[in-house]
């Protein structure tokens, strides 16, 4: 995998430690005081998400992180410095408000509530607060398909523990191995029509869910239904839905 791409991972969640409170939104935010930010192992980006957005906001990255537009609830627009991060945020989003405090060797990030943050632009890159039935998700996801229908994606990396792995020569023995220590991917999905607000696409009942969604895509729904198309491949059905939507007597 291009060397560019692992750049985006997630650089540790720096906790908030105390400051003045001031008016805005980004002045507020307080400085990471629980010891260095540490960056965790590069984690390879899932090629579909790379594919649908492509690598520009990568561009112009200093330490990992790119300069951003923040847009808050209040309708306030900040520019800082923030971790590139394809995966999304959750809880805390750290930042950086000069590029010169990047290159300071030792200089902690500052840490904002995520709830803070309303959207996020970085060299094409669009990331916004999931707000389901009026109600913050406490997370920010990337927007990976553009178009009649947008689709979001956030991703937690998930520690899985240790299987049991049988013995060889051993009948019916079995042992705690190492084969499943590590991280995998858990993937949530959102969807967003053009004036329509945002739902949370459903692991448990996706096939119902998604064939009525699309419903007016007949090519679609016989996909889902003969599952040729699954959860997983979110990118792929948007995507293919959206162009359904520009051929010659497709539904707008």
């Amino acid at each position: 995998m291009n060397s560019r791409l692992l750049l985006a991972t997630l650089v540790a969640l720096a906790t908030a430690g105390h400051a003045n409170a001031q008016e805005s939104v980004i002045a507020a935010a307080t400085p990471a005081t629980s010891g260095p930010v540490v960056a965790p192992a590069p984690i390879a980006v899932d090629d579909s998400l790379t594919a649908a957005i492509g690598t520009s906001y990568l561009d112009n990255s200093i330490r990992g992180f790119g300069k951003a537009e923040i847009l808050g609830p209040d309708g306030k627009k900040h520019f800082v410095w923030i971790p590139i991060n394809l995966m999304g945020f959750n809880k805390y989003l750290p930042f950086h408000r000069h590029e010169e405090d990047l290159k300071r060797f030792g200089r902690e990030p500052f840490s904002i509530d995520v709830d803070k943050v309303q959207s996020i632009k970085l060299n094409g890159l669009y990331q916004e607060h999931m707000v389901l039935k009026g109600k913050r998700k406490h997370l920010i996801a990337t927007r990976v398909v553009n178009g009649p229908v947008e689709l979001f994606n956030y991703t937690e990396m998930v520690q899985s523990g240790a299987v049991m792995v049988p013995v060889g020569g051993v009948a019916g023995a079995m042992v705690m191995g190492g084969l499943g220590l590590g991280a995998y991917p858990n993937r949530s999905w959102y969807l967003r029509r053009q004036g329509s607000d945002l739902i949370k696409v459903e692991r448990v009942g996706f096939i119902a869910q998604m064939t009525a969604y699309f419903h007016d895509d007949p090519e679609l729904v016989a996909a889902l239904r003969a599952s040729k198309l699954h959860y997983r491949e979110m990118v792929k059905v948007v995507q293919g839905y959206n162009e359904y939507l520009t051929r010659p007597g497709g539904t707008h």
